[in-house]
């Protein structure tokens, strides 16, 4: 019972973490926009950097949705992908909570949030599967 509502919720933030994702590299331009002062080395740099990040949630919530629900967390394989992208979630989480959650833009701030929920729920699923 626990597994299965563990292994649903996993696979919601993970389509959830996949769109906001996709969301987040579409609304570059207007984020370029609230940085009146930059050149054009800087605002490729900060291009480039949201693009990834949109990009890393996207494919992390895909591989994650995908992976529980075509083949469900009793496979290995499954279960070696969802622990690491668990603490990947969890180690880019933290690295935008450190390097200035209070001063980063709103998309920025859910996703991180996204990030951070998404990371805990995989690892709990992982660390929950072990011990079961």
């Amino acid at each position: 019972m626990v597994l299965d509502i563990l292994q649903t919720s996993a696979i919601i933030l993970g389509l959830i973490l996949a769109v906001w994702g996709l969301f987040h590299q579409l609304i570059v331009g207007g984020a370029l926009m609230v940085f009146e002062d930059l050149n054009e080395q800087e605002a490729r740099i900060l291009i480039m950097s949201w693009v990834a990040q949109g990009a890393f949630m996207s494919f992390t919530g895909v591989v994650t949705a995908l992976s529980l629900f075509f083949h469900g967390i009793m496979n290995e394989a499954v279960r070696t992908v969802i622990a690491i992208t668990g603490v990947a979630l969890l180690l880019m989480a933290s690295h935008v909570f450190v390097s200035g959650y209070r001063i980063a833009l709103k998309p920025v701030r859910v996703g991180a949030i996204l990030e951070l929920l998404t990371g805990a729920v995989l690892l709990v699923l992982s660390v929950w599967i072990m011990v079961v």
